[in-house]
């Protein structure tokens, strides 16, 4: 049961970000959606950082989230980001 959570919410952190993404870049709203990205990057940097230094995070927390969450939202962004943009241009050939 407990596998099925994880994945679970392994997905939600994925899906989320993904649809956001795709909304956002087919809009045109690449600068936003840049800065979503750099900052789910950035936490995740932090995280790892945080996991191998011993300063006020506990350092299994630490990675848990970094791989439990910020890895998955951050493949999400990209993969919608890449399918907003095709998405754009294939709106853009239209017209």
């Amino acid at each position: 049961m407990v596998q099925l959570l994880v994945f679970g919410g392994m997905l939600i952190c994925a899906m989320v970000p993904f649809v956001l993404m795709t909304w956002l870049m087919r809009g045109g709203q690449t600068g936003l959606a840049l800065t979503i990205i750099s900052v789910i990057g950035a936490t995740l940097v932090v995280f790892i950082y945080a996991s191998g230094r011993p300063f006020g995070v506990d350092p299994v927390l630490a990675m848990s989230i970094a791989m439990l969450a910020c890895v998955p939202a951050l493949l999400g962004c990209a993969a919608g980001m890449l399918l907003g943009w095709l998405l754009r241009r294939q709106d853009d050939r239209a017209v």
